[in-house]
């Protein structure tokens, strides 16, 4: 069962890394709602050129296919314990993304009323617990493995 929810996860990387790539090279598909805005101006806090969305797509990609090393599902890579602290690190990030920076996103925003904020609390801060959860789940299976089977 782990290894289909970490699967569904790795495709969830997968099409999320696709999007920020599409955003890189000028894509404004739901990118409104993509962004923290103070209020609903719709004037974003922040405006991206094309390398940050473009990195963050390329570590969603890294992220997708670390979660399968991780389980031993490539053939060409084995996990090891560089993918176990990645997978840490990647739990953690994660869960402190969810929990956010106090203003803008995570749970624990101040500003709550704007369009991304709505979704930040609706859909992308649990996303990011369950993301994190799937890091850390990733290292307790195949801990569990390692021990059971040697």
């Amino acid at each position: 069962m782990i290894k289909i929810l970490i699967g569904i996860t790795s495709l969830i990387f997968i099409i999320i890394g696709m999007l920020h790539v599409f955003w890189a090279f000028g894509g404004s598909w739901r990118v409104n709602t993509a962004l923290p805005t103070k209020d609903d101006s719709e004037l974003p806090v922040l405006r991206p050129r094309m390398l940050g969305p473009l990195f963050i797509g390329l570590l969603c990609f890294f992220a997708s296919v670390l979660l399968i090393v991780q389980l031993d599902l490539l053939a060409a890579i084995k996990s090891s314990p560089l993918s176990k602290w990645l997978c840490i690190a990647g739990g953690i990030v994660f869960l402190l993304r969810a929990i956010g920076e106090g203003i803008y996103v995570g749970f624990f925003k101040k500003i709550k009323h704007t369009r991304f904020a709505k979704q930040d609390t609706a859909f992308y801060s649990p996303l990011c617990v369950w993301i994190s959860l799937i890091f850390f789940s990733s290292i307790i299976y195949m801990r569990f493995r390692q021990s059971t089977y040697g």
